[in-house]
C-alpha cells in the first residue's frame, strides 16, 4: 500500500498522527482532512473496518464519493480503540492500484497492529495520568 497513516478520528475531524506515504498522497502529521470526505468517518460510527480490494469491482463503494476524491482503487482501515473501549480513530492505507486486502493474514495484520497502537496510546495517557501532582489527603 503506497499511502499509511493512524489518524485521530472525532465527529467532526480527521487529523494525521502518524504517516508513510509513498505515493506522494501529500499528508503529514497533523494534517487534516475534512471528516465527511472519509470512509473514517463511517468507521467511528459503527467501530467496523472497511476493507476494499479494488473499488471499481465493489457494489458498495463503486459510486462512493471518498475513492472518487481521494483517487484510490484499494483501501484498508480499522478502528483503534482506547483500552476502556472508546474510539480513537483508525489505521487506514490506500493505494492508487487494487490490491488484495481481504485475506486472513492482512486483516489480521492490521488488527494487531490497531491493537499495539492502542495499548501504547494507553501506557502513554498512563504516564501523563502519573505525571500529574497528586493531591494530599
Amino acid at each position: 500500500m503506497g499511502f499509511v497513516a493512524v489518524a485521530r478520528v472525532t465527529e467532526d475531524r480527521w487529523i494525521t498522527c502518524s504517516v508513510l506515504d509513498n505515493v506522494e498522497f501529500g499528508l503529514k502529521p497533523t494534517d487534516e482532512l475534512q471528516i465527511k470526505t472519509t470512509i473514517c468517518d463511517d468507521i467511528r460510527k459503527n467501530s467496523r473496518s472497511v476493507i476494499i480490494d479494488n473499488v471499481n469491482e465493489d457494489d458498495e463503494f463503486r459510486n462512493h464519493h471518498t475513492p472518487a476524491i481521494y483517487q484510490f482503487q484499494s483501501y484498508i482501515s480499522v478502528p483503534i480503540m482506547h483500552q476502556d473501549g472508546t474510539f480513537f480513530g483508525t489505521l487506514c492505507a490506500i493505494d492508487p492500484k487494487p490490491n488484495s486486502l481481504k485475506t486472513f493474514k492482512v486483516r489480521e495484520m492490521f488488527n494487531l497492529f490497531s491493537e499495539l497502537i492502542s495499548f501504547h496510546l494507553n501506557l502513554v495517557e498512563q504516564t501523563i495520568e502519573n505525571k500529574k501532582p497528586k493531591k494530599n489527603l
